[in-house]
């Protein structure tokens, strides 16, 4: 992971607040002070897709460019992976939600995010101390992605694998194009994202093919129509 210091304007003005803060008339407000006390104490860091993200407790990013998914962490008792969220430009996240529990971040491609670390929290704190107000919303946010993505999760291995294609296809890496929205990614990241093992992610693929919601071209790239019977 490539880590440099902020050093003047990459155009991290534009960087659109999230729906929840938008949909807030009093936080939206200090939405401008908010990025520029980031861009003052923070840190541009650029996640490669071989690398992950870590964050410690009182951490947080705001992404800039790209894409990363948000995973939980497997257990001893259920060691796959459940995909929580699909992070995108202009969200605010962290890895705390609850207790102990901590979330991991994986780029989805060459991803940049603006990052307050631990030496820094102090000093942005200080300078915008309504961030106290809005960490809590930024766990809370996590926490309910967590818990929805529990629930939407139970059912057959094919409709947990439909959820993810359904997840990448809607985020804006993807394309648009006359098979469907192009995605890349492979099925092995797929299946790894909803956590289904191979042989019944093979027979949940298959039937998605054959009933056109899904193609794959190559290795790493497939097509999604989401509107398919």
């Amino acid at each position: 992971m490539m880590t440099k210091g902020f050093a003047g304007s990459n155009g991290l003005m534009d960087v659109p607040a999230p729906d929840w803060i938008v949909n807030n008339e009093c936080l939206f407000a200090h939405w401008g002070s908010f990025l520029l006390a980031m861009i003052k104490h923070g840190s541009i860091e650029t996640i490669h897709k071989t690398d992950s993200l870590e964050l410690a407790p009182m951490e947080f990013g705001l992404l800039i460019d790209g894409g990363l998914y948000v995973t939980d962490s497997p257990d001893d008792d259920d060691p796959r992976t459940l995909l929580i969220h699909f992070l995108q430009r202009g969200d605010l996240f962290s890895t705390a939600i609850s207790g102990s529990k901590h979330l991991q971040l994986r780029p989805h491609c060459k991803t940049t995010c603006l990052i307050i670390r631990e030496q820094a929290f102090e000093p942005f704190r200080a300078e915008f101390p309504l961030w106290d107000s809005i960490f809590p919303l930024v766990s809370a946010g996590m926490a309910q992605a967590y818990s929805r993505a529990l629930s939407d999760s139970v059912g057959r291995d094919q409709d947990r694998i439909r959820r993810v294609l359904t997840m990448l296809a809607r985020h804006p890496t993807a394309i648009d194009s006359k098979l469907g929205r192009e995605v890349e990614a492979n099925k092995q990241q797929i299946r790894d994202l909803a956590g289904v093992q191979k042989r019944s992610a093979t027979r949940a693929f298959r039937a998605l093919e054959e009933s056109g919601v899904v193609s794959f071209y190559g290795y790493k790239r497939l097509f999604y129509r989401e509107n398919a019977v």
